[in-house]
């Protein structure tokens, strides 16, 4: 059976969204085909050239969340 990859396809496996049975198919296109390896490898770069970027909310608007969900402490990643 012919599986094509879609770069959507590979950035689900390079964001790590993809499921177990997409990474083990990705994996053995990966080994068998180095063309998808160089795709990999170019989104690869690319995600690493992205800036990083943090957002924040404004504390008060944050409160008003906690205070609605009936929280009363943030959950920290």
């Amino acid at each position: 059976m012919t599986q094509n990859f879609t770069q959507l396809d590979l950035i689900s496996y390079l964001y790590g969204e993809a499921n177990p049975e997409q990474i083990r198919r990705t994996e053995d296109a990966l080994a068998g085909d180095p063309v998808i390896g160089d795709d990999l490898e170019e989104l690869t770069m690319a995600q690493a050239a992205l800036p990083r970027v943090r957002f924040n909310a404004p504390r008060r608007l944050l409160r008003s969340l906690l205070d609605y969900s009936g929280r009363k402490q943030p959950v920290c990643c």
